[in-house]
């Protein structure tokens, strides 16, 4: 949960205006304009690489100001490496505004339509620069020769995304945290290859979670396999209560209940690891009437069986949040951020408590409430 004054709490259950700032950026520093807007969302999905998106609609003339970008490669609507940096709040009873950094999106995608007076622009998470910065070519001095490259030792920590690097990972290393854990093997870097599915493998064997937080930073966090002991928010309904509507969602096909994992090595192909956890107790029981749901997963960087576990342990946990799924919609809170645990609470459900997965919040009153996914695992 974002960092929120004392008045919060009481502002978000009573009746308060949403305030939104908008300001464009060219890159990561040059200030361009404040942008007006009438209204907006953005969209969060924790199980996405890029896990954030916005959309904004901003009047075509405003104040004498045209924001169509046109060919105006400096226009702060332009998608010439223009960056929203969005932040938004409530205006408490005294009259104060109190703001919260929703993070630096790319503008991806504009539209004019001039018959309704209107720009419609769409910005994406700032990991796209790292999906797009493909891998050119290997040239650093103190790599094996060949095309890949040896990583010994790989730090959990933070990484800049604006960094003009064309090596398999945008550098730009701090020491906030000194995490480190032994991965040795080759990581593949022909031309043209994609530099984040070798992220991700990094990230399954760590393991660890990687995405972009709302300062523009990559982070490479522990991951989260299931909710925390207590609750950020509870989320209830009543009159004091900011539950608009709850409903539940339940489907086989994200949800899996066996994982085996597998360590090769590189050159030769050869099995030097392997690992496994199954679920053996309640409703997704292996052997019992769900059947046995398994996943595959294999790569050179298990090179322990003690790894493979782990690694399968911390895959299986990811893969039975999805068993219940509550989509609910409530009262805008943008204090709230994915992967907070929080409780929902109300008469007819009783109270659910898991992680936030997904949010779609309003920039504006007119946008209505915000929607919410909690998941988590069937109880036992």
């Amino acid at each position: 949960m974002r960092r929120v004054s004392a008045q919060w709490a009481s502002t978000i259950t009573t009746t308060h205006t949403i305030v939104t700032d908008v300001v464009s950026y060219l890159g990561e520093s040059e200030r361009l304009a404040t942008v007006p807007i009438t209204a907006g969302q953005i969209v969060y999905d924790a199980t996405a690489r890029g896990q954030r998106r916005c959309q904004i609609t901003v009047p075509l003339i405003d104040g004498g100001t045209r924001w169509d970008p046109g060919s105006d490669p400096r226009h702060p609507l332009a998608s010439y490496g223009q960056r929203l940096r969005i932040r938004t709040g409530v205006r408490h009873p005294d009259g104060t505004a109190e703001l919260l950094e929703h993070g630096q999106y790319l503008v991806n995608e504009v539209t004019v339509d001039e018959t309704e007076g209107t720009v419609n622009v769409t910005g994406a998470d700032l990991y796209a620069l790292m999906e797009q910065c493909r891998i050119t070519e290997n040239t650093l001095s103190f790599l094996p020769t060949g095309d890949s490259y040896l990583l010994s030792t790989l730090r959990l920590t933070y990484a800049r995304l604006n960094v003009d690097d064309t090596r398999i990972l945008n550098a730009g290393w701090t020491d906030e945290v000194d995490d480190r854990r032994t991965l040795s093997a080759p990581v593949e870097t022909p031309e043209g290859a994609d530099r984040t599915p070798i992220l991700d493998s990094l990230c399954a064997a760590w393991p660890a979670q990687m995405y972009v937080r709302d300062d523009g930073l990559l982070v490479f966090d522990q991951a989260i396999t299931g909710p925390a002991a207590t609750p950020v928010a509870r989320i209830q309904a009543g009159t004091t209560g900011t539950l608009v509507t709850r409903g539940r969602r339940a489907a086989r096909q994200r949800v899996y209940n066996a994982v085996y994992a597998t360590g090769i090595n590189p050159d030769t192909g050869a099995v030097r690891a392997r690992g496994s956890a199954v679920k053996t107790t309640g409703p997704l029981n292996v052997r019992g009437p769900y059947g046995w749901v398994s996943r595959w997963y294999t790569s050179p960087f298990l090179t322990t069986t003690a790894q493979a576990n782990a690694t399968a342990r911390t895959l299986l946990a990811r893969g039975t949040l999805y068993a219940r799924t509550e989509e609910i919609t409530a009262a805008p809170d943008p204090a709230l951020q994915l992967n907070d645990t929080v409780d929902v609470v109300s008469p007819g459900g009783g109270t659910f408590r898991g992680l936030i997965s997904s949010i779609t919040l309003p920039l504006t009153a007119a946008g209505g409430p915000m929607a919410l996914s909690v998941t988590n695992d069937t109880p036992e």
